[in-house]
């Protein structure tokens, strides 16, 4: 078992409580000390469970495997963090670990930087977030690459076994008050590619909103629904 494997397995559930953290650093960074002694004042504190910090000039197979290039690098719980953090971001981040709340900041965080990939990956490990990217799309103030990543990431999963668990919240937003909502979940309803939610989309046909109206229709027409 690889480092990052024993990494990622010890911060492998959402758990309630202080999260551990994983600090990478090294001499030649002048933000790291700062940040460290940080760390270990919270970790003092009870905000901290476990706190390790790793040089990478020591252990560069750790950084290797990470896919880290430059430090401080952070894994608070399940989150990955690049670069410098104040003492208020960092609180802000131990409580996000805890958090649904949370967990859906961390998500739009990286989605607004591009990183879909990674996003897909957190999402594999947990399942259950896939609620959290749900949640973007009902969030009026997400910036264009929010929704475009939640979007792409559904359009990779909507067929999959796991994603069933978040059909009936789609359905749900079928009558939602905003009509961007209820047009993107008619889309995506129509990429599970099951027939079954026929009956629920063609209630769109007669929506107030004419693009929903239309949604409903190319959704219909790519179920193959008929009449």
């Amino acid at each position: 078992m690889t480092n990052k494997q024993k990494n990622i397995e010890s911060q492998d559930e959402f758990q309630a409580g202080p999260a551990k953290v994983l600090m990478l650093m090294g001499r030649q960074c002048s933000y790291c000390g700062p940040m460290m002694k940080i760390l270990i004042d919270l970790m003092k504190q009870g905000s901290i469970a476990e706190l390790k910090i790793v040089n990478i000039e020591e252990n560069p197979a750790l950084a290797t495997e990470l896919g880290v290039r430059s430090v401080p690098w952070l894994q608070i719980g399940p989150f990955e963090l690049q670069g410098a953090r104040t003492e208020p971001e960092l609180v802000l981040w131990l409580q996000r670990a805890a958090s649904s709340e949370g967990i859906s900041d961390y998500f739009s965080e990286v989605l607004a930087e591009g990183k879909i990939d990674y996003a897909n990956k957190l999402i594999q490990r947990h399942p259950e977030t896939l609620d959290n990217i749900i949640d973007l799309m009902t969030d009026a103030d997400a910036k264009i690459n929010v929704r475009l990543g939640v979007g792409a990431i559904i359009e990779e999963m909507a067929e999959s076994e796991v994603f069933k668990r978040v059909v009936p919240r789609l359905i749900e937003y079928l009558s939602h008050d905003d009509a961007r909502v209820r047009g993107d979940a008619c889309h995506y309803l129509s990429l599970t590619r099951d027939k079954s939610h026929i009956p629920a989309i063609r209630k769109l046909l007669s929506d107030d909103s004419e693009e929903v109206r239309e949604i409903a229709q190319d959704s219909l027409d790519d179920l193959g629904a008929i009449g």
